[in-house]
């Protein structure tokens, strides 16, 4: 830590101050820039945030990272006097020990947070550390909304291969909402045979979770699937009908995943506003530029906390982007993520013989590894290097989860 780091001598220092280990210092920084926080990030555990405060006014937010660790109980409670009792104490960790979580709540502890944090779940947090919010057992999952900036863009492939690949992450089941009532694929894509609970549910109106239980089709014991009949006479819906029913899927499952189509409604737009994460496919040519120009206008940016992940995603063959990836990004005011291979007719083929298969083009099951990485808070390279890393395991995951999917079929 250098001197730099720990410099302000101001009385109730309204920054976030973190202290971290050295590899997840660009990650913090980069999180803090996007929320607009003002912030130190420096490389350090537990004494050396004792050190920060007993030098100078401790700030309003304190994350610490107690990874390393042997007694951090003690060590916290050290920090704690150090720090007084108007900072709030967010701990960072790698133990998923549900007594050393209560052991910290205890202690007076905002939140603690597995590492590696994702984005949105550090904005929730640090917005109940501002308002002095005690934790709470949370009354909703997250919601992943997918969306191409023009029709084509291979949104419905994405949100397929992505479930798939999170619900063995995530080992829980999820729920996976194909809101293009016009002419979703994701019942094609997934395997299984026509379904109209998404009618059902918009129909019913006050979502009661049994009704929507009920609703839902089961693809395999972690993918339950929303979906309707083609419809190309499908009216505008009510806005606040769709949230509701968003709001019973969180309840009910810990990770929603809406695939919404290009040509959005107001309803859609509300969702993308309203999810904790925007995945947002584009091709790299001048018409798609301006589209997600637009967009990203009307669904906003990070600062409140809602991740957005803009995803490059080849749609034909050979095709050459029109427009530079980096005049891209300058255009459009947002960095490209990932970039996303063309899946080639295997991807296609493996339809015939069943649902979609990734492991059948293994240059974008192994781009889409890195999607799953960031939505789950690694960064790809890295994770790819790493056993924890889902890249590392794909070759397996698709392949048993695809028989898990003929099975239910």
């Amino acid at each position: 830590m250098s001197e730099t780091d720990i410099q302000s001598d101001l009385a109730g220092d309204p920054r976030v101050t973190v202290f971290v280990t050295p590899a997840d210092v660009p990650q913090l920084t980069d999180y803090l820039d996007r929320l607009g926080r003002p912030r130190v990030v420096a490389a350090g555990g537990v004494a050396d945030a004792a050190a920060y405060c007993r030098q100078q006014a401790a700030p309003a937010i304190l994350v610490v990272d107690i990874s390393h660790e042997a007694h951090p109980l003690p060590a916290l409670g050290e920090l704690l006097q150090a720090a007084g009792p108007a900072c709030r104490l967010v701990v960072l960790g790698e133990r998923n020990d549900v007594n050393l979580y209560r052991s910290l709540l205890g202690e007076g502890v905002v939140d603690y947070l597995l590492k590696p944090v994702a984005f949105d779940q550090l904005a929730q947090v640090l917005q109940r550390a501002d308002d002095d919010q005690p934790v709470q057992v949370p009354a909703s999952g997250r919601t992943i909304a997918l969306t191409g900036a023009s029709g084509g863009a291979g949104t419905s492939t994405v949100a397929a291969a992505l479930a798939l690949a999170l619900a063995r992450i995530g080992h829980a089941p999820q729920a996976l909402v194909d809101f293009d009532r016009r002419n979703g694929d994701l019942p094609l894509l997934l395997g299984t045979g026509p379904t109209d609970g998404l009618r059902a549910a918009l129909d019913a109106g006050d979502s009661d979770p049994r009704l929507l239980l009920r609703t839902l089709s089961r693809i395999s014991d972690r993918i339950y699937l929303l979906a309707q009949q083609p419809d190309i006479d499908a009216g505008t819906l009510d806005e606040g009908q769709v949230l509701q029913l968003g709001a019973a899927l969180c309840r009910l499952f810990g990770l929603s995943i809406w695939d919404l189509p290009a040509q959005r409604d107001s309803a859609c737009l509300e969702v993308l506003r309203h999810a904790e994460v925007r995945v947002v496919l584009t091709d790299l040519t001048v018409q798609d530029a301006r589209k997600v120009l637009r967009l990203l206008r009307e669904i906003g940016d990070e600062s409140a906390g809602q991740r957005l992940l803009l995803v490059a995603n080849a749609s034909r063959q050979g095709a050459q982007p029109a427009v530079p990836r980096a005049q891209f990004e300058e255009f459009v005011g947002h960095k490209i993520a990932l970039a996303l291979p063309w899946g080639g007719p295997a991807l296609a083929g493996s339809l015939l013989k069943g649902p979609l298969d990734p492991d059948v083009s293994p240059a974008f099951r192994d781009a889409l590894a890195g999607l799953a990485d960031l939505l789950s808070g690694r960064q790809p390279a890295a994770a790819a290097r790493s056993q924890g890393g889902v890249a590392g395991r794909l070759r397996s995951l698709f392949t048993r989860d695809a028989t898990a999917v003929r099975r239910a079929a």
